[in-house]
């Protein structure tokens, strides 16, 4: 499929180094894929009942397969959520918690099973209220960054220039037209600098924070802005952090009102409008007869 974006597009998760746009197939009325009638039926491993096992689960019987689903402990992976006891509808989540908008592949699921969605009260948003930021001895409460002394200012006008120097907006550019060959050409770039160098030294070596103090790049690692301090992604690459900023995952994330484990556990019970070879109604779950295979051994 081919598809035209305007400038003015969102930022999704297409990656740089992956521009697989696999939202837009998600969205095709024709589904993913078709299969010949003679492997209707055909049984297929998938090994693990997380999120990634469980949506390969959903498409696969959905094209006409049968996926066996093999799970060692409890459904849902790394997104598990925990009611308290007698908590009012609390929920901890014991795993993923916060999901950004541009993820647009998982929001389909969200949707598909009319989960509600509210923004994740991360530092300075809206949905936080009041922050408090406590910096060896000196507390700080503030509703946005404008709010704050004006050496957390500096610090998040140096992290923007530093990416600037990257040429990171026309690389978002890219990005929101989907122009798969600018966008590797601007990443093929930047690849051979960054690959083996860390975030550390590229924010140590950037002409914005070599403008300022030590106690800049400090400020910056112990608090950060958006979803909070960088300090213990000092040693990552570059080019890890990059993709993260540039596919907007560190900012305009949401939680699943009641928790986020209602999405596999969703994926497991529900039954699609548009499915091949199966009766209408059949689920991952009717399939397996309520519950997944034991762990592979």
């Amino acid at each position: 499929m081919t598809h035209t974006r305007p400038a003015t597009a969102p930022v999704t998760i297409f990656g740089p180094d992956f521009p697989f746009a696999f939202d837009d197939w998600l969205k095709h009325p024709q589904g993913l894929a078709t299969l010949p009638a003679s492997a209707h039926g055909t049984e297929v491993a998938v090994v693990g009942a997380g999120i990634a096992g469980l949506v390969a689960a959903y498409e696969l019987m959905k094209l006409g397969l049968k996926p066996v689903v093999y799970e060692a402990s409890r459904m849902g992976g790394r997104l598990r959520s925990q009611p308290f006891e007698g908590g009012q509808g609390v929920i901890a989540e014991l795993g993923g918690m916060r999901f950004p908008a541009s993820g647009t592949a998982f929001y389909h699921y969200v949707h598909l099973l009319g989960l509600q969605t509210q923004p994740f009260p991360n530092p300075l948003t809206p949905a936080a209220g009041s922050t408090v930021i406590d910096l060896e001895g000196q507390t700080h409460y503030a509703r946005s960054l404008a709010e704050l002394p004006p050496l957390f200012t500096e610090v998040a006008d140096a992290w923007s220039e530093a990416l600037a120097e990257l040429g990171f907006g026309d690389l978002q550019q890219a990005l929101r037209q989907r122009d798969v060959p600018r966008l590797k050409a601007l990443w093929d770039r930047l690849v051979p600098l960054w690959d083996d160098r860390t975030f550390y030294d590229f924010i140590a070596q950037s002409q914005a924070f070599s403008k300022l103090s030590f106690r800049h790049r400090e400020v910056f690692g112990q608090v950060g802005f958006g979803t909070g301090g960088w300090d213990s992604d000092f040693p990552n690459t570059m080019l890890e952090i990059l993709r993260v900023v540039l596919t907007g995952c560190d900012e305009d994330q949401h939680l699943i009102v009641g928790g986020v484990q209602q999405v596999p556990l969703g994926l497991w019970a529900h039954a699609p409008r548009q499915i091949t070879h199966w009766p209408a109604g059949t689920s991952l779950a009717s399939l397996h007869g309520g519950a997944t295979r034991a762990g592979v051994t």
